[in-house]
């Protein structure tokens, strides 16, 4: 699974979802898959991840988007067990929308001033990825989310909806 941070408007104008699906497939992933507009794919690929995340750089780079739009890799299997851990369940059942998923491009990002952080958002850490529940307007917390990037490096966040989905699609593509 391929997320992708800074897309969005005005990226689409560069990239469709359906063109990054066909230049992917050119490049060699099997049957891939977008889920709405988002930078969200699932697709197979035979190779590494590294190896993924250098042909999706490639395509990223041939519709000419810039540095800032960066593939996050994933397998299926992480997601089911990021939702398993579910964390937040009261506030992803009740407010989905003012939650969030943070994958992070480093495979071991700092997350040691977390200690300092002392809200009003409730941080935890699951295998290496933060899900935060804003608890009100994502748009309140530019204090958390400068100190996560600032932090933790190159990262996407999806709310937990998505993240739900995503998972959910990943496992009945796995069962077909």
């Amino acid at each position: 699974m391929i997320l992708l941070r800074a897309i969005g408007p005005v990226t689409h104008k560069l990239m469709s979802m359906a063109q990054w699906r066909e230049a992917s497939e050119a490049v060699g992933f099997v049957a891939p898959e977008t889920l709405v507009n988002t930078g969200n794919m699932i697709a197979g690929f035979e190779g590494t991840e590294a190896a993924v995340v250098k042909a999706t750089v490639g395509v990223l780079r041939s519709f000419g988007l810039g540095d800032n739009v960066v593939p996050v890799v994933r397998k299926p299997a992480l997601l089911q067990k990021l939702m398993q851990a579910d964390p937040i369940s009261e506030a992803a059942a009740e407010r989905p929308n003012q939650t969030g998923v943070y994958f992070f491009a480093s495979k071991k990002p700092d997350f040691e001033w977390l200690k300092h952080h002392d809200g009003p958002e409730t941080v935890h850490i699951v295998r290496d990825h933060l899900i935060v529940d804003f608890s009100r307007d994502v748009a309140q917390s530019g204090k958390l989310i400068r100190l996560i990037d600032k932090n933790c490096g190159t990262n996407t966040s999806r709310n937990w909806n998505s993240v739900r989905r995503i998972a959910e699609r990943s496992a009945a593509r796995e069962k077909a």
